[in-house]
């Protein structure tokens, strides 16, 4: 995974680490004192210069969270399940759909009785009610994802500066409304602060050294091998230096994409298949509830800088027992984003897995 001879195409891009070290002293069972130095991290993310950090809580592990009670008590009344969906659902203007819903296979969309903005919407994934994360199949989400995009084209024309915004929040933890799969989707001029940030920045990064940011993180990342993941025929997989996620995120680029309406079937498709290849993986080790967004360029952007890219970030309780949430100050409060694992350890664990799915693909 890592070349050594090779060398690092264009401008480098800037990795920084501060590491740091706290000291105390600690009891052992006879009650006698003795010294421990803990390591943690200080980080910068490459494009944004935003901190995060590195901390690797003492004997920490992922524990699987017990879902089923809300599963259960979900199930009775469930506005997305197939004998309700028709009855209590809205329906869209005739000029968007004659039906009042766009289907693509088992993917239904519809207004989002709650909207966020202007043109919202909802994607119901699955007819089954619950799903457990590596029970999702590619298809699932390739024709949620069909749905949004076929959606978002027959929008009237939007201005510049309308973003196409595509979220997941699955399960409870993860913030989610319903146990029930559901895609939210939105066409906005106001997609979110870190979005605006990153535009502005990699806009900005394109006028100082006349390259893509994008384009050159993911040559960078391969060439140094230690947040690689993969590379397919339309996307590049890695593991982001500074996560959102406390056990670290997967990013998803694809280099030839500036929006998500120029995913095509093939690249929709490849994606699909590499995030299930990536739940079943979270799932595997105990992760039972995740985010995903997607980062698509605003209409009318005249720069070619950006590139459509996305990032799935997995959702724990630090405590299982007490459903003690993974956002904490440092996140809501002072938008500081902390690890207890770092993304170059779930490379290592991911890579093979990930790798396999999308080689050849």
């Amino acid at each position: 995974m890592n070349n050594s001879a090779a060398q690092p195409p264009g401008p480098a891009l800037r990795f920084s680490r501060q590491p740091r070290s706290a000291s105390y002293l600690a009891p052992d069972p006879s009650g006698k004192l003795y010294p421990v130095t803990v390591r943690v991290e200080l980080r910068r993310d490459p494009l944004t210069r935003r901190s995060g950090r590195l901390a690797h809580f003492q004997g920490f592990r992922l524990q699987a969270p017990d879902l089923a009670p809300s599963v259960r008590q979900s199930r009775e009344g469930c506005p997305f399940c197939p004998e309700r969906i028709e009855l209590v659902t809205p329906h869209l203007p005739a000029s968007i759909a004659g039906s009042g819903r766009i289907q693509v296979g088992e993917a239904v969309l519809f207004p989002n009785l709650s909207p966020y903005d202007r043109h919202s919407v909802v994607v119901v994934l699955t007819r089954d009610h619950f799903l457990r994360p590596e029970e999702f199949r590619a298809h699932h989400l390739a024709d949620g994802l069909t749905a949004l995009i076929e959606y978002f084209s027959r929008l009237e024309p939007v201005a510049r500066g309308t973003y196409s915004v595509v979220t997941w929040n699955y399960m409870p933890p993860a913030g989610a409304t319903q146990v029930h799969a559901h895609l939210q989707g939105f066409s906005t001029d106001r997609p979110g602060a870190l979005l605006e940030e990153e535009l502005r920045c990699s806009r900005a990064f394109h006028r100082r050294t006349g390259s893509s940011f994008w384009n050159l993180l993911v040559a960078e990342e391969e060439h140094l091998g230690e947040r690689f993941l993969a590379r397919a025929a339309h996307s590049a997989w890695l593991t982001p230096f500074v996560s959102r996620s406390v056990v670290s995120d997967i990013m998803v680029v694809f280099p030839e994409c500036r929006r998500l309406t120029d995913l095509g079937p093939p690249a929709i498709s490849e994606f699909a298949r590499g995030i299930c290849t990536s739940l079943a993986f979270l799932s595997a080790e105990g992760v039972a509830a995740f985010n995903l967004a997607f980062y698509s360029e605003p209409a009318g952007e005249r720069q070619s800088h950006f590139r459509l890219h996305a990032r799935l970030s997995p959702r724990i309780y630090f405590n299982p027992s007490i459903q003690g949430s993974d956002t904490t100050a440092w996140h809501h409060l002072l938008d500081e984003p902390f690890m207890v694992r770092s993304p170059e350890a779930l490379a290592r664990q991911l890579q093979p897995q990930l790798g396999a799915t999308l080689a050849g693909a």
